[in-house]
Order: structure tokens, then C-alpha cells, then sequence
């Protein structure tokens, strides 16, 4: 669930609804009934953190850029997935 900010044109009124994504936007204030418009907020975010900066989930060895070779020995990429990817 998204939390979205509204605001009515006509009484001023700010307020929040939890709602999904696909769901309709809110149409009409629930004070007076006039039309609302939902409101551009900052939102929040998420940070990725590693164990150590600069430090990547594959090791180095596995590496095109730092060996030479893919994971499978070859010296291009072939389009699979990585070591230890199992998607």
C-alpha cells in the first residue's frame, strides 16, 4: 500500500488516503465534495547497502572486467547468469 496526498480546490482540505497502485485516484473531498487533486510528494526511498564499499555479492575472481574470463571460462560474455544466480 502507497500513501497518496490530496487536496480539495474548493475547501483547501489536505488529506491522505492508503491505496494500491491500480486503484482509482480519489474524485472528491470528503468534507465538502468538491474535487481534489492528488498532490507531487517526495516520497521515500530505499538505500542498497553492501558489507563493504566498493565491495560487489560476486567475488572478484568471478569476474569478466578483473580476470579475463566469465564464471564459465570463456572470454566474453555468453549471456548467462552469473555464479551463484539462479536466475
Amino acid at each position: 500500500m502507497l500513501t497518496y496526498e490530496y487536496q480539495c480546490n474548493n475547501c483547501g482540505l489536505r488529506f491522505e488516503r492508503q491505496q494500491n497502485m491500480k486503484d482509482e485516484p480519489v474524485k472528491k473531498c470528503p468534507e465538502c465534495q468538491g474535487e481534489v487533486q492528488r498532490l507531487i510528494s517526495g516520497g521515500t526511498g530505499f538505500i542498497l547497502k553492501s558489507l563493504d564499499v566498493g565491495q560487489t555479492s560476486r567475488s572478484k575472481s568471478c569476474s569478466l572486467e578483473d580476470t579475463g574470463k566469465t564464471c564459465c571460462g570463456a572470454s566474453q560474455r555468453c549471456g548467462k547468469s552469473a555464479c551463484g544466480d539462479n536466475g
